[in-house]
């Protein structure tokens, strides 16, 4: 930003300066929060997937939870978490239609609580996305208002009357999109992204299950 805007933004009203602020913030803790979950999420589906390709290129599944519980199981991913429940719920126990249903309810469990770690914040995300707009519209208004109001204070309609309004209000507005498309983008990215890994995840376990039960 110039000189020219900072001063600007200095010059704007109280209100819309404090809109200004609230955007700014919603703008800085957005961009926190889209590093954070792509680093997370890449990770995540990195990790899994690596497991899965090994899983279909035939290594044994006794030798990938071995591996694997060599873990803390804080480190694990999705993929792996669900191998190793899995893996511990039907190996390690008689193959019987109750174990079986057992691991698959199991496997949900595990797979919604991966789902809501990984989409922890997310709803902020959309939060900020869908407000950030009307707050700045807000702001805008303000502007306007301003603007009108440096016309009932002159008797001659020049553009520095209403300049310092008109500008407030393409600020406001300016400041409240640029907060409110990159978190928008990232939302909808990072939700698909989510959701193709879960499931992904969920189709790897069923597979796992019908391995398992094929080794005697």
């Amino acid at each position: 930003m110039n000189v020219d805007g900072l001063e600007l933004l200095l010059q704007a009203s109280l209100p819309v300066q404090i809109i200004l602020i609230i955007l700014c913030l919603a703008s800085l803790t957005s961009w926190v929060l889209i590093f954070e979950k792509y680093f997370t999420l890449s990770r995540s589906t990195k990790t899994s997937h690596e497991l899965e390709d090994r899983f279909w290129q035939g290594e044994k599944i006794a030798d990938l939870y071995t591996e694997l519980k060599e873990k803390d199981v804080s480190e694990l991913e999705t993929s792996e978490l669900i191998l190793v429940t899995t893996y511990e719920e039907l190996k390690q126990k008689r193959k019987t239609d109750q174990s079986i249903e057992s691991a698959e309810r199991l496997i949900r469990v595990v797979a919604s609580r991966e789902e809501e770690r990984l989409s922890n914040n997310l709803s902020l995300l959309a939060t900020i996305s869908s407000s950030a707009p009307y707050i700045g519209l807000l702001g805008t208004v303000i502007g306007i208002i301003n603007a009108f109001q440096g016309l009932s204070t002159t008797a001659q309609l020049t553009l520095s009357s209403v300049a310092p309004g008109i500008s407030e209000a393409l600020i406001a507005t300016a400041v409240g999109l640029l907060a409110a498309i990159p978190a928008l983008i990232a939302y909808n990215q990072f939700s698909k992204q989510l959701d193709n890994l879960i499931n992904g995840s969920l189709a790897f376990a069923e597979e796992v299950i019908t391995q398992i039960n094929k080794e005697k």
